[in-house]
């Protein structure tokens, strides 16, 4: 059974599919169950941000499933900004290119909300590929980013810039000749979220995601193509060695080190990460704070891409090993001596020692948990006290209002402790009403690693979820 990758829910044809689950209505919601433009049946509300809901939505005529995403009322106050979003809807729906999410539709409802329909794509985006199959070889992590940048370049010829790339908005699905076909979404809609547009104060404004926002960006100074190619830089630095190159307590310090500070050589953050010289060089480049040091364009930057890839191919990478221990000496045996009584106390003590050692090493285990990345069980250092630490800041930034910075620091605690239960049940509640998939698979983990504190809770949740 084919599942939605935004919901979980089955992709039928009909309600006479055994599998068929119609849609029901969601209180304080009620554009489920309408239609809208005559066409667009909305099944399920999917996610919300900052910039609108996010819908599950059915064309009729055509039988297909299809992402429905509507503007914020905020955001057509200004007659400017409305004009705007309807060129630059229309300039996102002429880009045909087989990485680039289709735009099928876009128009007003009879009470003036703006939408725009957009093809639906299974598989799973990248930061889910990060959380669940890291390390990527690098042969493979090229080839994803290469189409990212393929993408890039065929919006940058039409004047559009993408200006929030992350991971989730880059789809990844298996084909049955491309088990990594790549999709980029959300083209020509982040451009129409300036801070300088007038009549929007800057609550209201989403310009981008601070981990991935170039120098420039976060300065407010005038955007090319560049910032695009500075967020993939990001991105390559992300899912090479499974860390943001900055993070920290609040968006504001996040931007501040974006400007300021030079990111640690992806090879001295994670040195058990199989990262080439080549993919090192490409990586900091690509993150120069000065524009002019980057590559110039996207399709610059995918060729450097398959060249480091080529490289790969005939020079595989291996994580840093330690070099095997030379072979022990063999020293001649000694004559014996009469006098050889007073000997033997400091050959006696060392073995004693030697002995002693070998205990410590059979009962010590060090700090290091295995934990299994796409099949293979792979050794990686926690710091469950520094998770600990982001969880307590998360919690705060929850209460001051800050949901973006909450769930930034709880992604940073899972990164230090992959097995923190709490900061799952916690992420699970951030992406609940956003991003109900998420928040289960979330809810689950915290369940499995903790069932006693947080099983009885979880299952009342997915319940709910259902």
């Amino acid at each position: 059974m084919r599942l939605c990758v935004y919901c979980g829910s089955p992709l039928v044809r009909g309600a006479t599919d055994p599998g068929f689950r119609p849609a029901q209505s969601q209180p304080g919601d009620p554009l489920v169950g309408t239609t809208v433009g005559g066409r667009f049946r909305v099944e399920e509300l999917v996610g919300q941000g900052g910039m609108g809901k996010v819908y599950r939505a059915r064309h009729l005529a055509l039988e297909r499933t299809v992402v429905l995403k509507v503007l914020k009322a905020q955001l057509l106050e200004d007659p400017t900004l409305v004009g705007r979003f309807e060129r630059e809807a229309k300039a996102a729906s002429r880009l045909n290119h087989p990485n680039v999410i289709q735009v099928l539709d876009f128009g007003r409802m009879e009470d003036g909300t703006l939408y725009i329909v957009m093809e639906h794509v299974q598989g799973k985006d990248l930061r889910l590929i990060l959380r669940d199959e890291w390390p990527l070889a690098e042969e493979r992590l090229c080839n994803i980013l290469a189409q990212v940048c393929s993408a890039l370049s065929e919006a940058h010829a039409n004047n559009v810039i993408h200006r929030d790339l992350k991971p989730e908005n880059i789809m990844v699905e298996a084909r049955r000749d491309q088990p990594d076909h790549v999709k980029v979404l959300d083209f020509g809609i982040a451009k129409i979220l300036d801070s300088d547009t007038p009549g929007l104060t800057k609550s209201d404004v989403v310009c981008g995601t601070p981990q991935y926002m170039a120098p420039e960006q976060a300065t407010g100074t005038a955007l090319d193509e560049r910032c695009d190619v500075y967020a993939v830089g990001v991105i390559l630095y992300q899912m090479a060695t499974g860390h943001l190159p900055f993070d920290g307590a609040n968006s504001m310090e996040v931007l501040t080190r974006h400007v300021n500070e030079p990111p640690v050589p992806p090879r001295q953050r994670q040195d058990d990460a199989p990262i080439s010289e080549a993919m090192e060089r490409l990586i900091l480049r690509t993150m120069e704070k000065d524009p002019l040091k980057r590559p110039q364009t996207a399709e610059q930057l995918r060729e450097e891409l398959l060249a480091v890839a080529e490289l790969t191919r005939s020079r595989p990478v291996t994580p840093h090993a330690v070099a095997p221990a030379p072979p022990p000496v063999v020293l001649p045996p000694e004559k014996p001596r009469r006098a050889a009584g007073k000997r033997w106390m400091p050959l006696a003590a060392a073995a004693a020692a030697l002995l002693a050692f070998g205990v410590f090493l059979k009962f010590w285990q060090p700090a290091v948990q295995p934990i299994a990345v796409a099949g293979v069980v792979a050794q990686t250092a926690r710091d469950p006290l520094r998770a600990l630490d982001l969880i307590a800041q998360s919690e705060k930034r929850q209460v001051a209002g800050d949901a973006l910075a909450a769930r930034d620091l709880l992604e940073q605690a899972l990164l230090a402790d992959p097995r923190n239960a709490e900061a799952h049940y916690r992420l699970g509640g951030l992406f609940r009403a956003s991003n109900p998939r998420r928040a289960r698979a979330e809810y689950e983990a915290s369940r499995r690693l903790d069932p006693d504190r947080f099983g009885p809770d979880v299952e009342q949740i997915l319940r709910e979820l259902d």
